[in-house]
């Protein structure tokens, strides 16, 4: 894979499939990541994650910053 050290965030913890969560205000939401990207952002490469959000069943693409893994894919 690609090194992207250069990125804000981190994708090399990551890969499709893998069950993350993220907090949204005081709710826990659970997704699996479905994409893995850079996007050109404010002059950087930012690293996100587009998600199945389980809760709606609707894809919704989010920093890698924020999340944290519950189940990494086998």
């Amino acid at each position: 894979m690609k090194n992207f050290s250069d990125s804000f965030g981190n994708l090399d913890d990551f890969q499709v499939g893998d069950l993350v969560f993220w907090k949204n205000f005081d709710t826990r939401e659970l997704g699996v990541i479905s994409k893995l990207f850079l996007l050109q952002e404010g002059g950087r490469n930012v690293a996100h994650a587009r998600i199945f959000r389980l809760q709606d069943k609707k894809y919704i693409d989010l920093p890698t910053i924020i999340l944290k893994i519950e189940q990494k894919k086998n």
